[in-house]
């Protein structure tokens, strides 16, 4: 997630913004700025769990996954509404673990309590993301939750 939220997001949202210049900037700014504030969480608890900040894409994530040229705005949209959707499903899934594991990552109740209570401001925010590409798009766009 710290991947998606640091590097993938953020170039959609720069690569929409080049070739839509200035239509939807304000959508495309409330897309980087929380993708912006999302890697910050998740780097502050990567930290606290002592695991390590990767530094290049993950095994099977692509390095650059944005190619708008030539789209609509409506595609690009969808493009993006993709990712907007796999994190937050993604942080659903970090959400539901099970608890031990989150005990172990966490041993302080206040710690556990607090990263459960910001991987649900994230959910939330994700929604938030995928409704704005949504209004973007013009309606209803058919993805897989």
């Amino acid at each position: 997630m710290y991947w998606i939220e640091s590097e993938m997001e953020q170039l959609g949202t720069w690569e929409a913004r080049v070739e839509m210049m200035d239509e939807n900037i304000d959508a495309l700014e409330i897309l980087s700025h929380d993708s912006d504030k999302h890697w910050g969480i998740i780097k502050k608890w990567m930290i606290k769990a002592n695991i390590d900040i990767p530094e290049i894409a993950p095994h099977g994530l692509p390095r650059h996954v944005f190619d708008f040229e030539g789209l609509s705005k409506e595609e690009m949209f969808k493009n993006i509404m993709k990712y907007e959707m796999l994190a937050m499903n993604v942080y659903k899934d970090i959400k539901n673990a099970n608890s031990d594991v989150i005990k172990e990552l966490f041993p302080s109740e206040k710690d556990a309590f607090e990263f459960l209570t910001e991987i649900e401001q994230l959910i939330k925010e994700e929604q938030k993301h995928a409704d704005i590409c949504k209004k973007q798009i013009g309606g209803f766009a058919k993805i897989k939750y």
